[in-house]
């Protein structure tokens, strides 16, 4: 029985995956978007599927980091999806390709501005934000 529980509890444990890191994630894209649009920042949506090796990378070495989940929570409203587990807005559904990890960076007006498709290192994705964050004219 003691064996039995553990298997258990482990198989548990192996399946249980954090893909929130430090990022400050918003509850649904309605939200994001009315946060946006009153702080004038970009709508970040990471639209990521469970068995993905580079959105596991995303979430557990880039989205820990601090520098990039600092830079993240202060300069866009990010909202987190599973292809495979959530129901992704039909507004966003428009701009995913179906390729993952796919972060789409939306307007407040819920026009597309920017896409990155796949992982990058974290010092690599952070410069890639700030190339974003910067080119916009909120």
């Amino acid at each position: 029985m003691k064996k039995l529980l553990l298997l258990v509890v482990g198989v548990l444990f192996a399946f249980a995956f954090d893909w929130s890191g430090k990022v400050n994630w918003a509850i649904s894209y309605n939200t994001a978007k009315m946060i946006a649009q009153k702080e004038h920042k970009l709508i970040m949506v990471d639209i990521s599927l469970s068995h993905c090796p580079p959105c596991r990378y995303l979430a557990s070495k880039v989205y820990t980091d601090n520098e990039v989940a600092n830079y993240i929570n202060s300069n866009f409203v990010p909202v987190f999806y599973l292809a495979d587990k959530d129901n992704i807005p039909v507004e966003v559904q428009s701009y995913f390709t179906g390729s993952t990890p796919t972060i789409l960076f939306i307007k407040p007006n819920g026009e597309l501005y920017r896409v990155i498709i796949g992982a990058r290192p974290p010092q690599v994705f952070l410069k890639g934000l700030k190339e974003i964050a910067q080119s916009y004219k909120g």
